[in-house]
């Protein structure tokens, strides 16, 4: 290495940041190669003059020049210039050429597809429980609950210039029905809907069973789809939907695998609103990537863990750089229970009384979040719904009860300290976490020190992020950190992850926990509309849960978000919380598109 390589890797990639933004895509390919290698260099200057590259290296320096010179000044858009927003929210893999919003096998925020594309019918905000008219601009519960009827706004238009009309909101309910990996809250089969219909073009009514008022914050996730498009397709979940036709705010302009664009809807319902002309998704291939991206101004809206941003990034631009961690759900060991002996519940709470909890908030997510109750409440958020019973139950390590539990379930220590069945079969798993993903990497190395510290021998499998997808939706991994998907009540979770209706291959109950109790607590909950029967049904839930651990807690989860006003203003906030701040979280960052504002 020479002396001047390290100088030319910092020098090219301010460029590149400085370059795309004004679309000189041969200046692009050109530091691209430049930053590369000698020998592409070499095919550079083929393509390139000499005056061409002496020309744009002039610019480099001109540009690092002024960017040392002016630091503390907010970069101004230029007037007649696109307003370009920078979105890093995708870490690990490239970009699948498949959007389908009904494919939950992934996070279609995280590309955009879901809020620049696909919207809902009303917004609820996870953190006061406020809902807000979108496509419909109004709704209304019968007396008893059972009918849930909507009003659509009028001239609503899909991206392709179709009227959108309660036909299609009536399709989209029924193409859950009819394809039931489709129906991931399962609406049509546990929550009791049972017919929706459309008096007119601006009307639809829900029907239920029973009395289903805490199904409003599934149906408000509810992507709405087009009817011309989706009724030829057959399974929604399998359709690649290459070129995506929405209500949104956006049409995708450009895809590639690392890269993908979206352009001003002009048609838009409320197009006064946007005022970003242009959004644009890179792919990254892990957190510090996305850190340097972020921390170089090359990234303007994330959604990723970093450590001591206080120090690494507001301390350099206290006037732009800012985060806010929303702690609004939880990370969690996720259990496959089809495997023996990790289906006996001793097992697992040997491995829950093993864990190192604070270790794990404060080494793998710096101190961000709280520890997970074992509890299955996510405190102290839900502290009200938690049962007196278990109000004494902590977060701390017991290695010495860890033991006793595995001994009398029968299992013995070899002779290097690992525990054996009656057979011999060490208590030895495999443990999933997405390769880049950094704070989940921390977890496994500490996971793997607590358990083993009992005599649990776990082997870390750092895969790509398609694979731990695949792996966590076919059931075929020991165990796998996940994430926890929370609502305004402990139910929404247990009815998420532990619903036995949610037991298909692409279901959200990756442990595969089926109990005849916990489906029938479940919709105790779901049926009533008596505030004290639903919080007796939640402390039947957390006895059971508590009892058995179908999955193990670990830390609370934030809601990762870091973001700098150099370029926009009216990003959600400690002091405007008017939705959660990620651009990964669907539908809050359709409702955070509307509030930015290009700087001037």
């Amino acid at each position: 290495m020479n002396a001047t390589q390290p100088i030319g890797y910092y020098v090219v990639e301010p460029v590149l940041y400085f370059v795309d933004r004004r679309n000189k895509e041969p200046l692009i390919q050109l530091f691209e190669e430049v930053r590369m290698s000698p020998s592409s260099l070499a095919s550079a200057r083929a393509k390139f003059t000499s005056t061409t590259l002496l020309l744009s290296l002039l610019t480099v320096f001109t540009v690092l020049l002024a960017a040392c010179g002016g630091g503390s000044n907010p970069t101004t858009t230029n007037p007649g210039k696109k307003a370009v927003l920078n979105v890093g929210s995708h870490v690990g893999s490239d970009f699948n050429k498949a959007f389908s919003p009904l494919d939950y096998t992934v996070n279609q925020a995280d590309s955009g597809v879901l809020g620049m594309i696909y919207e809902t019918l009303y917004f609820v905000n996870g953190i006061d429980n406020s809902s807000s008219p979108w496509l419909a601009s109004s709704y209304k519960w019968s007396s008893d609950e059972k009918q849930l009827t909507f009003t659509l706004r009028p001239n609503v238009k899909w991206n392709d210039g179709q009227a959108f009309t309660s036909d299609d909101v009536v399709f989209t309910f029924n193409l859950l029905k009819q394809y039931p990996a489709a129906d991931h809250n399962s609406l049509w089969t546990i929550n009791g809907l049972t017919g929706v219909t459309a008096p007119d073009a601006n009307t639809v009514t829900l029907t239920f069973s029973h009395p289903a008022g805490p199904n409003f914050f599934y149906i408000a996730q509810v992507p709405m789809l087009p009817k011309h498009v989706f009724s030829s397709v057959g399974d929604p979940t399998k359709y690649a939907n290459e070129n995506p036709v929405g209500t949104g705010p956006y049409k995708m302009t450009k895809y590639t695998p690392q890269l993908i664009v979206y352009d001003k809807n002009p048609s838009y319902w409320q197009v006064d609103k946007i005022k970003v002309d242009e959004v644009r998704y890179p792919a990254v291939k892990d957190n510090d990537t996305l850190f340097l991206k972020m921390s170089s101004g090359q990234v303007d809206w994330a959604g990723f863990f970093a450590p001591n941003l206080d120090q690494t990034y507001v301390s350099k631009d206290p006037q732009h750089n800012h985060y806010w961690m929303i702690p609004d759900n939880e990370f969690a060991m996720y259990v496959n229970l089809q495997k023996y002996p990790l289906s006996e519940p001793a097992v697992r709470q040997a491995m829950s009384l093993a864990l190192d909890r604070d270790q794990l908030s404060k080494q793998a997510e710096s101190g961000y979040v709280d520890p997970a109750s074992p509890t299955g409440a996510v405190l102290p958020n839900q502290k009200d719904y938690l049962s007196p019973d278990l109000a004494n139950v902590t977060t701390n390590p017991d290695t010495a009860k860890a033991v006793q539990l595995l001994q009398g379930a029968g299992f013995t220590k070899g002779p290097d300290g690992i525990f054996v069945d009656k057979n011999g079969k060490k208590l030895s798993f495999g443990l999933n976490v997405v390769n880049g993903w950094t704070d989940w990497e921390k977890m496994t190395t500490i996971i793997q020190q607590n358990l083993k510290a009992i005599g649990i021998d776990i082997k870390i499998n750092d895969i790509q992020e398609n694979a731990y997808y695949d792996a966590r939706n076919n059931y075929t991994f020991d165990l796998t950190i996940g994430g926890v998907f929370t609502g305004p009540t402990p139910y929404y979770h247990f009815d998420t992850h532990l619903n036995s209706g949610n037991l298909s291959p692409k279901g959200f109950n990756w442990s595969r926990w089926k109990d005849s109790k916990t489906d029938e607590l479940l919709k105790q909950y779901a049926t009533s509309t008596d505030p004290n029967a639903q919080k007796q049904a939640i402390y039947g839930l957390e006895k059971i849960f508590s009892d058995n651990l179908p999955y193990i807690p670990l830390v609370n989860a934030a809601d990762w978000y870091e973001y700098s006003t150099r370029n926009f203003t009216g990003f959600a906030s400690k002091d405007s919380q008017y939705a959660m701040g990620s651009p990964f979280k669907f539908p809050d960052n359709l409702v955070t598109i509307t509030h930015l504002q290009p700087v001037q």
